[in-house]
């Protein structure tokens, strides 16, 4: 069994960066398709619908305490 060492909440903040970059998705160039594929690849991994990013990104993260 792996462990992620990746907490969700930076799963959704790289996936927030990502989307910022990207931009509107009905004009893209091929990096900023790249970051929306990224970005959807990550919600799918932590298994959350992008409809439902905005909701469940804790704007107080600011990482694990130790």
């Amino acid at each position: 069994m792996t462990t992620d060492p990746m907490h969700p909440q930076d799963r959704l903040l790289f996936a927030e960066a990502l989307i910022a970059f990207a931009g509107d998705a009905r004009d893209l160039t091929v990096r900023q398709q790249r970051a929306w594929e990224l970005a959807d690849q990550l919600l799918t991994d932590a298994d959350i619908p992008k409809e439902a990013l905005v909701m469940q990104v804790d704007e107080e993260w600011s990482g694990p305490l130790d």
